[in-house]
């Protein structure tokens, strides 16, 4: 069933499509939550809360791209988390930087990490969180800017060059670490 159709159920009040909805995208939000904050435990709260907010809101959704639509709901359960940790004065990643970015297709550690993978992960890390946004969900999610702007909530353009000038970061980041500096 279609996206729009089973959205269309779920606002006539056929509440077991909300559920079918959540179970065709809780693994892509769940990976996003956990590329964002860097842990399971975290993640799989912020992705419950991801959900709440949609089923909350769910007679309001007027999107014709619904994971997308999600995707923009966790960005912000996202910030929300990371501006309540700031204002407890945490630290974002206190697993250290090396976990954040190395999960597998179903969301957990790989028990075997290359060198090269560990050091995008900490390059990435490095990027501004503009630009590893707009990385991660074009390149691990296959989003079109356009999309990544609506989510963002900026034009194409602007979600384009953040892609563009992150990849000019990880490259530069990249190349300064492969030569030892």
């Amino acid at each position: 069933m279609k996206d729009a159709h089973l959205l269309r159920l779920a606002k006539q009040g056929q509440t077991q499509y909300l559920n079918e909805i959540a179970a065709r995208y809780y693994d892509d939000v769940y990976r996003f939550c956990r590329f964002q904050t860097g842990e399971a435990e975290t993640a799989a709260d912020l992705t419950q809360d991801t959900f709440l907010r949609f089923f909350c809101y769910v007679e309001t959704v007027r999107t014709g791209n619904l994971k997308g639509f999600l995707f923009a709901i966790a960005r912000n359960v996202c910030r929300d988390h990371w501006r309540e940790k700031s204002r407890r004065k945490e630290e974002p990643f206190p697993d250290g930087a090396g976990t954040v970015f190395s999960l597998d297709a179903e969301g957990e550690l790989p028990q075997e990490r290359s060198e090269t993978r560990l050091m995008l992960q900490d390059a990435l890390l490095c990027l501004p969180d503009f630009q590893r946004e707009a990385v991660v969900l074009r390149y691990m999610y296959s989003f079109r800017y356009h999309e990544i702007g609506k989510m963002t909530g900026v034009s194409a353009a602007t979600a384009k060059s953040r892609v563009m000038q992150g990849c000019k970061k990880l490259r530069g980041l990249l190349g300064e670490r492969e030569n030892g500096r």
